[in-house]
């Protein structure tokens, strides 16, 4: 990117276009010297990478993030700039994935991504983010990428974390002692899966009495029968959950609990599983279901307001929205893509309620802040939250 004859006020000089004193002939020279980092007048351009189309979608997510664009516009914007979003569809394929964060950088000149939810866009583009100086907020991180990098800070705990929440849930909590995991394992996850299951051995010095990584999505009776013969108390699962609840009550596993990761924890899921079934979801932030928890209340404004689906995925776009534009008006001078990484890195811990952990991107070399885990339990078609508020593991 172009660096600015100002560093000290990024690429805005005293006496700007924005207060109308400077000269042509300065407002051009501004214009040339930054305009690939993204310093202006114009609006302030934020992209997004999502799933809309493919197998990971999550349409809801940059609908969210606008929504609160929006309403930070109509207040005024960021010191009279309004934010603009830019968001591409990835459709979880890696060239699209690739191309849009290209497009993004080179041709739209944003200051940053934020709100980004896409099962491939971490791992593929985080050299892409490091060379260019550029860093993201994605809403939904999902691939261990997205917590090992040095320019991606997800305010999601993200699959990993979240899987040793619930193995510490299953033994601390629910106190079982034969827990055991059946999952289906995206493409380049296995190894964040198995450093999740370690952290738990290595809290509780517990081990698994079955593990099965590579769940197919056809008819679940052999995963369900090894369970059985495993003795398993509790059982993490992570994949389509009526034909597995179907087949678990036909194999009279009603004693068992089974703990479902954060992607089955849907309204439909709920209404799926036999009443004499118990099942568990782990929450990545307060359960959605509840818009009376601390934090949800403004989620849940924002997002009924603007006709927008409730799920988790949209509780991670708004939280996403709002710290970045949380830190974005704490930068003196002009917004660029270098004034945004500074601040980024050099940000203090913001308390956000709607999460089990304060967020913070900061100079680090990999980002995992979000910690913890909140449960809730399928009941009567839907879910009740339980007591006890985020389960955060613990050296035992």
């Amino acid at each position: 990117t172009s660096s600015c004859a100002a560093p000290a006020t990024g690429c805005g000089w005293p006496g700007s276009a924005r207060t109308g004193s400077a000269s042509p002939s300065r407002r051009a020279a501004r214009s040339a010297g930054c305009r690939s980092s993204g310093g202006s007048d114009g609006p302030i351009k934020v992209g997004s990478i999502n799933g809309i189309t493919g197998l990971f979608q999550t349409p809801e997510v940059p609908k969210a993030v606008k929504a609160v664009f929006d309403e930070v516009n109509a207040a005024g914007g960021i010191n009279g700039r309004k934010l603009r979003l830019v968001a591409k569809d990835d459709a979880m394929d890696p060239a699209r994935a690739g191309q849009a964060a290209r497009e993004l950088i080179k041709s739209e000149g944003v200051v940053a991504l934020a709100g980004s939810s896409s099962a491939v866009d971490c791992g593929l583009n985080r050299a892409t983010y490091g060379k260019e100086k550029i860093v993201s907020i994605p809403a939904v991180g999902v691939d261990p990428s997205c917590f090992t990098s040095p320019n991606i800070a997800p305010v999601n705990p993200g699959p990993y974390a979240l899987t040793t929440a619930m193995l510490y849930y299953a033994s601390e909590t629910l106190k079982h002692d034969k827990v055991c995991v059946d999952y289906t394992v995206l493409p380049g996850s296995g190894g964040g899966i198995e450093n999740a299951i370690k952290a738990w051995s290595d809290l509780t010095g517990k081990s698994l009495a079955h593990k099965n990584l590579a769940v197919g999505q056809g008819d679940p009776t052999r995963y369900l029968v090894a369970d059985k013969n495993a003795g398993c108390q509790a059982v993490l699962y992570n994949a389509t959950v009526g034909p597995w609840f179907a087949q678990a009550r036909t194999q009279g596993m009603q004693n068992v609990d089974f703990i479902l990761a954060a992607n089955s924890y849907t309204d439909a899921n709920a209404k799926v599983i036999p009443a004499d079934m118990n099942a568990y979801a782990g929450t990545e932030w307060q359960p959605y279901t509840d818009p009376t928890l601390p934090g949800n209340e403004r989620w849940s404004r924002l997002v009924d307001r603007n006709g927008i689906q409730k799920t988790a995925f949209s509780q991670g776009a708004v939280m996403a929205a709002d710290v970045f534009v949380q830190v974005l008006k704490g930068i003196k001078g002009d917004i660029t893509r270098e004034s945004v990484t500074r601040a980024f890195k050099q940000m203090k811990p913001i308390d956000y309620p709607m999460a089990g952990s304060p967020w913070v991107f900061g100079p680090g070399g990999e980002h995992s802040p979000i910690k913890g885990s909140q449960f809730v339990k399928a009941d009567k078609g839907g879910w009740k939250v339980l007591p006890g508020g985020f389960t955060v593991p613990t050296k035992k």
